[in-house]
């Protein structure tokens, strides 16, 4: 029996990129993963030339637990009702922060199409005090 799970085969040479393309995760390649998916994003221009306003915002976390940082991207100059994309980063829940992913939305946002909101969320391979 196999884990991987079934594609088309068409879709094999992607794959096989994607392979080649990023190592395997594992304890040893996590913190080198984590720091360059960090950058990217960190490099990101979220006003997309200033077309973007950015604005972060701390939502209330449950009882005992830490408030959530979200990130709202709006158009700067249309203020009109509009649809709302709620963005959750591909990291696995294992690397990135709420900038990872944005560069494939902003466009949406910058031509005035949507509004999104981007959550942090707590790393699931991370230690934290108490575990």
């Amino acid at each position: 029996m196999t884990t991987r799970p079934t594609f088309d085969p068409e879709l094999a040479p992607v794959v096989e990129a994607a392979r080649q393309s990023f190592p395997p995760l594992s304890a040893e390649t996590l913190p080198m993963a984590r720091e360059v998916s960090l950058a990217e994003a960190g490099a990101l221009d979220l006003t997309a030339g200033g077309a973007v306003r950015v604005e972060e915002r701390q939502v209330p976390g449950p009882e005992g637990a830490p408030d959530l940082t979200v990130l709202i991207l709006s158009p700067v100059d249309d203020s009109r009702p509009k649809p709302g994309m709620y963005h959750i980063h591909g990291g696995g829940m294992v690397m990135g922060d709420r900038r990872l992913g944005l560069q494939m939305l902003l466009p949406y946002v910058a031509e005035g199409a949507a509004v999104v909101v981007s959550a942090e969320y707590r790393m699931g391979a991370a230690r934290f005090e108490g575990q």
